[in-house]
């Protein structure tokens, strides 16, 4: 059972085991050091609350009470950030003592890497953002790389894994940024070569065909244009077009003949549609067949096919195939919405009276 006592000068109180050993050694406690340990304890809470407390006002870090952060960049004197900042002083100089202290990288790759991602179309405002970081700071490093000595010399291992950690691909750049149009054109393109007519595409893109062929056209486009783009790519790539409808064939039946004309590749002829810079050899023994068999077969059914309509090759197949039925040039001529003098030549090419 513990025995307390309380010195009944100064008011010094203190528990002991036993009372021998209360009476032993309480009366020789020092009542002067006592009262100036009550005068130090009022001076330290009169100082904490004497502390200013100030909130953070930064636009994109928002410092939070209780970190080092908040006591070095905010200025911040309550006593929660007071004491993160001492810990955080008491943890660098025991790491100092054992040799373990490396607080900065080499900027050096932080460097390379933002004229990388501008040179790519990701602004400073854009990097700033992504990393989490000031702008400033990005700007900072950003204008070292155009001087033969940089004046930032190393960054946080934090700031360096964040810069670094940012990828360079369309979807992280500024919305009105310019990339390189060939991914978007070759999409458009292949999307077409497979029957998707340019004004349902447009439709889709909640875009004017007229915008739409400046994409198809043109050397660059922003990389929001390029993000819609990819994203309707990777939806109606495997996708057959609407054709419930005979309007609906003709309209993907014309498509794909514009697309044969203008020598476009469907989506599976690409190996990689942004990166290829050169469009895929055919094998040996393979050979382009610019006929299409769906578009020769309505043309034979008299399905509102046109002689227009059709490639050189498919007019040619579609006369040939209705010539050995016994059809006449007049029924031909009226089949395909064409003249008979237009029918009789081809005839005669291929060597028909």
């Amino acid at each position: 059972m513990r025995v307390s006592r309380t010195c009944p000068v100064c008011g010094y109180t203190a528990d002991y085991a036993t009372a021998p050993l209360a009476d032993a050694h309480h009366r020789r406690h020092s009542c002067a050091k006592h009262r100036r340990g009550l005068k130090q304890a009022r001076r330290r809470a009169q100082r904490l609350q004497a502390r200013v407390k100030r909130e953070c006002s930064h636009p994109q870090a928002r410092h939070r009470h209780g970190t080092r952060a908040a006591y070095v960049r905010d200025r911040c004197r309550c006593p929660d950030c007071t004491a993160a900042n001492t810990a955080a002083s008491r943890t660098a100089t025991r790491e100092r003592t054992y040799g373990r202290w490396h607080p900065y990288v080499d900027a050096g790759p932080v460097r390379e890497h933002i004229a990388g991602l501008r040179a790519a179309g990701i602004g400073v405002e854009r990097i700033a953002q992504l990393a989490g970081l000031s702008t400033s700071h990005i700007r900072q490093l950003a204008q070292d790389d155009r001087g033969d000595s940089p004046t930032t010399q190393g960054v946080r291992p934090s700031t360096a894994a964040r810069v670094l950690g940012i990828d360079i691909d369309d979807a992280r750049r500024a919305a009105g940024s310019r990339v390189d149009a060939t991914g978007t054109r070759r999409r458009l393109q292949a999307l077409i070569a497979v029957g998707w007519p340019a004004r349902l595409l447009a439709d889709q893109l909640d875009r004017r065909p007229s915008s739409l062929l400046r994409s198809m056209t043109g050397a660059s486009v922003t990389a929001h244009t390029a993000h819609e783009v990819a994203s309707l790519y990777e939806q109606l790539s495997g996708a057959t077009p609407p054709e419930a409808t005979s309007e609906q064939r003709v309209a993907a039946d014309a498509a794909r003949a514009h697309a044969a004309a203008q020598g476009w590749l469907p989506p599976l002829a690409w190996d990689n549609i942004d990166t290829d810079t050169t469009p895929p050899v055919p094998s040996a023994g393979c050979q382009l067949n610019d006929i299409d068999e769906i578009a020769v077969e309505r043309a034979l059914a008299g399905d509102r096919i046109t002689y227009d309509d059709l490639t050189a090759d498919e007019q040619h197949e579609v006369i040939r195939r209705l010539t050995a039925r016994g059809t006449s040039i007049r029924d031909i001529a009226a089949q395909l919405n064409t003249t008979r003098r237009t029918v009789s030549r081809r005839r005669a090419s291929l060597g028909a009276a």
